[in-house]
């Protein structure tokens, strides 16, 4: 007899290196945004170690959706569409917060 085999997903969003994610709080803190980090949750049926949000301010709508995939690190901007880089300083480069 036969066991079935366990098939395993692996998560869309993998955990950040830490001096990733100090970087990108010191650039969040300098302009004024709000981050959040998000530990093991799914979103349509994907799984994120890690998910992290920028907000600004105390507003609950989200800028940018932040996380880390096999191919680089994703960021989500609330109205424009999903990119793609392959280090937290190019991220950085690319996101400038416009000021109200």
């Amino acid at each position: 007899m036969q066991l079935p085999r366990a098939t395993v997903k692996t998560p869309t969003g993998l955990s950040f290196d830490i001096p990733d994610l100090l970087m990108l709080q010191g650039w969040a803190n300098y302009h004024d945004l709000r981050m959040s980090i998000e530990l093991d949750i799914c979103v349509d049926d994907d799984e994120y170690d890690e998910l992290i949000g920028l907000y600004d301010g105390n507003r609950a709508f989200r800028r940018w959706m932040i996380w880390r995939s096999g191919d680089g690190i994703v960021v989500q901007p609330a109205m424009k569409r999903t990119m793609l880089f392959d280090t937290m300083a190019e991220v950085l480069d690319s996101l400038i917060p416009v000021r109200d």
